[in-house]
């Protein structure tokens, strides 16, 4: 003979959120108007600049003696460059909750504490299929330190502010258990040479090797708040059928990414 004993309904304390991924390491700028349909603006981070040998040409392509023939400088005449544009499309994050016996107050509620929790997770898994379909370029496959390496020269290259690489978490233990990456000063990770770590979710189990990983200048997003709708709990015509109390949480982001966006894959192989 067995006994069923009604168990206690007890409150216990929420854990923290965790914090991190891809929006640890961008601008948040949040907003409320219709650029949480899409938005842009112009960088200047992405110049390129040039060097002049031939000083006595003036921006007009002239010579600065007017007696002198134009024939065009050792280092060619000056270049003049457009401005860069960034631009970013919408997406939204959501997270929802059903339950009958559930209060239209409280489902929302939950709905709302679902999404902080799911939220940094879902823009890193939005993010990374983003940027891997946005890449202007691919290096090919190799080792951490050596995606690190020529990312890094690639960023001194084409980007005049710091830049950012982005990694699975995985990656970025590797990357410590090999010296390639260090405590920021301020909080978060950085290279040695002050380029900013951010590390991603992706969806597990994947294979451990390799991972994807990307360089990209600065990072904005434009943020909206967080929308909750509910609908109550409603019986079908038919008396049979009954639907649930639903809530869902939502917000939306526009992602901003500066100059360039570089895709790898790395291997965690051991340090010379």
């Amino acid at each position: 003979m067995s006994i069923n004993i009604a168990k206690s309904y007890v409150e216990v304390p929420a854990p923290p959120v965790r914090q991190g991924g891809i929006l640890s390491v961008a601008n948040v700028i949040p907003a409320t108007g219709h650029e949480l349909l899409g938005a842009e603006y112009i960088t200047d981070a992405c110049a390129p600049g040039h060097v002049w040998v031939d000083l006595c040409y003036n921006v007009e392509q002239q010579l600065c003696d007017p007696q002198s023939t134009p024939t065009p400088p050792v280092g060619g005449y000056k270049v003049f460059d457009q401005p860069s544009l960034v631009e970013g499309e919408p997406f939204a994050v959501y997270d929802g909750v059903e339950c009958g016996l559930m209060s239209i107050e409280e489902a929302e509620t939950r709905a709302k504490a679902r999404l902080g929790y799911s939220e940094r997770r879902q823009v890193d898994k939005y993010m990374q299929a983003w940027l891997e379909s946005s890449k202007d370029l691919s290096l090919a496959a190799g080792s951490l330190r050596d995606q690190i390496m020529a990312m890094e020269d690639i960023a001194g290259d084409l980007y005049g502010g710091y830049a950012t690489l982005l990694m699975p978490y995985r990656m970025i233990t590797c990357g410590r258990s090999q010296d390639l990456v260090h405590t920021a000063p301020g909080g978060g990770y950085e290279t040695i040479n002050g380029t900013r770590v951010g590390g991603f979710a992706v969806d597990y189990p994947t294979a451990p090797d390799p991972a994807n990983i990307y360089l990209t200048g600065q990072i904005t997003f434009i943020q909206g708040p967080v929308e909750s709708h509910s609908v109550a709990s409603y019986t079908h015509p038919d008396g049979l059928t009954c639907e649930p109390a639903r809530a869902i949480a939502e917000r939306m982001y526009v992602p901003l990414v500066e100059c360039m966006i570089v895709g790898a894959q790395a291997t965690c192989d051991p340090a010379p």
